[in-house]
C-alpha cells in the first residue's frame, strides 16, 4: 500500500516533542496511510520506528547564529521527502515552506501553538530593539504568509479572540495523548511525604523560582517533602538563576536542562510526584490559555496547587483535581496547604473530555480532506 508522505516540522521543538511526535504522528501512524516525517531539534540521531523518520535541522543552543540556516536545512528535507502535507509549527519556517510548496505543489498547515506577538510583548525574553525587531519580523512573517497556508491548526482557544481574521480553524488542544487511566479518590492522610512537581519549559514568566520559594516556605512545617523541578531552560541567565535557588537544598531535585529534554523524563516524573504545581504569572499571554500540564495531571490523576485564575479552577472544579492558591503568598502558605490536603480530590473520574483522543478523528479528518486535493 502506497504511503502519503507527511512532514511535521519546528526549529526547536525536540523531534519526539509532544504535540508532533505523541499527538499528531502517533495518530497518524494508526492509520497506517501515511509517512511521517518529523523535523525539529535534537542533539542525536533518532531511529527510524515504523512509518515515522526524524530529521534534525538544529543542534545548538537557540540563540547559536547556526539557527539562521534552519529554514535552509528545511528546505532541502522537503525536497528530499516530496510531501503531500507540511505542517509548520513554528513562524521562522514558513517562507521556506512557501516557497517549498511553489515548487513541490503540497497542502501547507500552520499549526498556531503561541501567540509569538503577545509573547513577545510579555514575556520577558527579550528587551529594546531587539524585541521591537523580533515583534515586526514575526508580523511581517506570518501576515504575508496567510494567503499561502491551506488550514490553521490552534492549540489554544483563545486564538479564535486573538486571531479573528483566521478563518474555519481547527481547535487542536494539547490534551493528554496517553490512554484513559484507572484513577481512584486521592486524599492526603499525611503530609510528611508529600512529593511536589514543576515540570516544562522553566521560564521567568511561568512562575518557577516563586514556586520554588512557595515549596520552601513550607518545608518548616513538612520537613519531609521534596520538590522536583525538571524541563527545558532555555534562557541561559534565568538558568543561573535556578541553580542558585536550588543550590544546598537537600529536599529540591533541579533537573533543568538548556536544551530541550525528552518528554518521556517528565512523564516519568509524574509517576513519581503527588502533586503537580503550576504557579504561572497571570500576564495575557498566559492566563487565558490552558496549560498543558493541566490537562496531563487531570488525566493522571495528580492533584494539582494552580495560581489564581477563574478558567482554569473552572476546569479543575469539576472532578476535583486541584486548589488555586497564590504562591506569592507566603505568609499564609501553610494554611493554603492545609486546606489542601483536607479535601479529596478525583470524586469523579476523568474522561476523554481531557485526553488527545477526544480530538484526533478531526485532527485526521482534517489531514485526509488535505492530501486528496494534492
Amino acid at each position: 500500500m502506497h504511503q502519503i508522505p507527511i512532514v511535521i516540522a519546528s526549529v526547536l521543538k525536540p523531534l519526539k516533542d509532544p504535540r508532533a511526535y505523541y499527538r499528531f504522528a502517533f495518530s497518524l501512524r494508526e492509520t497506517n496511510k501515511y509517512n511521517i516525517n518529523i523535523i525539529g531539534f535534537s542533539l542525536k540521531k533518532e531511529p527510524e520506528e515504523e512509518n515515522i523518520k526524524f530529521h534534525s535541522i538544529f543542534s545548538k543552543n537557540r540563540n547559536d547564529f547556526s539557527r539562521v540556516l534552519a529554514g535552509a536545512r528545511f528546505f532541502k528535507r522537503l525536497f528530499q521527502i516530496k510531501p503531500k502535507l507540511v505542517i509548520v509549527t513554528t513562524f521562522e519556517l514558513l517562507p521556506a515552506a512557501i516557497l517549498a510548496k511553489w515548487m513541490l505543489g503540497f497542502a501547507l498547515v500552520y499549526d498556531l501553538q503561541e501567540n509569538h506577538l503577545l509573547n513577545l510583548s510579555q514575556n520577558k525574553t527579550m528587551s529594546g530593539w531587539k524585541k521591537d525587531l523580533s515583534k515586526a519580523f514575526v508580523s511581517l512573517i506570518e501576515s504575508c504568509s496567510k494567503p499561502f497556508i491551506d488550514h490553521y491548526f490552534f492549540a489554544e482557544k483563545v486564538y479564535q479572540k486573538e486571531f479573528p481574521k483566521i478563518k474555519s480553524p481547527s481547535l487542536l488542544p494539547n490534551k493528554y495523548y496517553g490512554t484513559e487511566q484507572d484513577i481512584k479518590p486521592v486524599t492526603f492522610s499525611s503530609g510528611k511525604y508529600l512529593r511536589f512537581l514543576i515540570s516544562g519549559t522553566l521560564t521567568e514568566v511561568y512562575g518557577i523560582l516563586e514556586g520554588i520559594e512557595w515549596f520552601k516556605s513550607v518545608l518548616a512545617y513538612y520537613p519531609q517533602a521534596t520538590l522536583t523541578v525538571i524541563g527545558h531552560v532555555p534562557i541561559q541567565g534565568y538558568y543561573q538563576k535556578l541553580c542558585e535557588a536550588t543550590a544546598d537544598q537537600r529536599s529540591i531535585q533541579f533537573e533543568g536542562s538548556e536544551n530541550p529534554i525528552p518528554y518521556s523524563a517528565i512523564l516519568k516524573a509524574y509517576t513519581e510526584s503527588d502533586i503537580v504545581m503550576v504557579p504561572y504569572h497571570q500576564i495575557p499571554s498566559i492566563s487565558p490559555k490552558i496549560p498543558s500540564k493541566m490537562y496531563e495531571s487531570i488525566a493522571l490523576g495528580k492533584p494539582c496547587l494552580f495560581q489564581v485564575n477563574t478558567e482554569w479552577e473552572d476546569i479543575c472544579s469539576v472532578y476535583p483535581a486541584g486548589k488555586a492558591i497564590d504562591f506569592r503568598d507566603l505568609t499564609h502558605s501553610q494554611q493554603h496547604l492545609n486546606d489542601f490536603l483536607k479535601a479529596t480530590y478525583f470524586d469523579l473520574k476523568p474522561g476523554d473530555e481531557v485526553l488527545w483522543k477526544s480530538d484526533e478523528v478531526k485532527f485526521l479528518d482534517v489531514v485526509a480532506r488535505l492530501t486528496e486535493k494534492v
